[in-house]
């Protein structure tokens, strides 16, 4: 382990600050550098305003900052003995040090409800700010106990529900998503879920009569072989590309009528994990997520894999 900064590529970030949801993203972490086989950078990013900018309350931060990082980067040795594990401290904002170090590694893990630059991650501004400006895979995890990470391989999983990866599909732009879900499951020998979810809008009461209809009838028969067709094209397409890796994972498809956002928050309540690919927008106050990633960090009964896909 070293405490020095550490310019590392192709690794497992994990961002720390002392908090449960910090701990909780280290155990994920450190399962996931070990299951692909890449080290660990433990990163807290500190910084002080300018009513704080004295020379005794810097020391204290980085004393702090490094306490916190040994801490966490012993969990993680803990848990996994056999991981190679640094440890980076970085003066700056919190949401720009962590999108920076995001562009350098092959993932990078975050608890929820932090304390200091990481606090109320996935209702604050950092939170958002990294998941919208990173360009690197993305895991969020709180520290609530139905968010803590399965035990190590080989130990027996303390809920029966913990095998499941479930993927929303939206269309082909999804690709990237179904292949990191299939990856994760075949990596933890686990299952996946794909789902597409699909909704005409709301029909107005004047217009009710029209739901028993047969054009109506068609256009709903229509949707749901259209849903299923994606669902299949894509994982198809997915299991083609990596058939080494996968060729032996469990998929169930499924196209299901209904809004996107519940679809998958209520496919969720039976997965380990989610993975969903981020159409980030462009507004006039910078780039944001969609409403189905945001309602997903909001409500996600299981840790969130964002896939960036543009």
């Amino acid at each position: 382990m070293t405490e020095e900064v550490v310019i590392m590529r192709g690794h497992v970030v994990v961002g720390v600050d002392g908090s449960p949801a910090a701990d909780n993203a280290v155990d994920w972490a450190a399962d996931e550098a070990v299951l692909r086989g890449a080290a660990l950078e433990v990163l807290h990013a500190w910084e002080w305003t300018a009513y704080e900018a004295s020379d005794w309350y810097g020391h204290h931060l980085y004393n702090d900052a490094t306490e916190i990082t040994q801490v966490a980067a012993e969990r993680a040795m803990r848990r996994r003995p056999e991981l190679t594990v640094h440890t980076s401290i970085v003066h700056g904002s919190a949401g720009q040090v962590l999108a920076d170090a995001g562009e350098r590694a092959q993932l990078t893990v975050l608890g929820s409800r932090g304390r200091g630059g990481f606090a109320d991650l996935l209702l604050g501004s950092v939170g958002h700010e990294v998941a919208a400006r990173g360009t690197g895979p993305l895991l969020v995890v709180r520290a609530d106990k139905a968010f803590a990470a399965p035990p190590p391989h080989g130990e027996e999983s303390p809920t029966p529900n913990a095998t499941r990866v479930t993927v929303g599909i939206a269309d082909e732009t999804s690709l990237l998503a179904v292949e990191a879900a299939l990856a994760e499951a075949a990596r933890r020998r686990w299952s996946v879920y794909a789902v597409h979810a699909w909704s005409f809008p709301d029909v107005p009461a004047f217009g009710a009569a029209t739901t028993g209809s047969a054009p109506y009838a068609d256009a709903v028969r229509e949707c749901q072989q259209y849903g299923e067709s994606i669902v299949a094209n894509t994982v198809a397409t997915a299991r083609d590309q990596h058939k080494e890796l996968v060729h032996d994972v469990e998929v169930v498809q499924d196209a299901v009528n209904g809004r996107r956002t519940q679809v998958l928050v209520d496919g969720t309540r039976a997965a380990a994990l989610v993975v969903i690919a981020t159409h980030r927008r462009h507004g006039h106050l910078g780039r944001h997520l969609g409403p189905v990633t945001n309602a997903l960090l909001h409500h996600s009964h299981a840790p969130v894999l964002l896939i960036p896909v543009d």
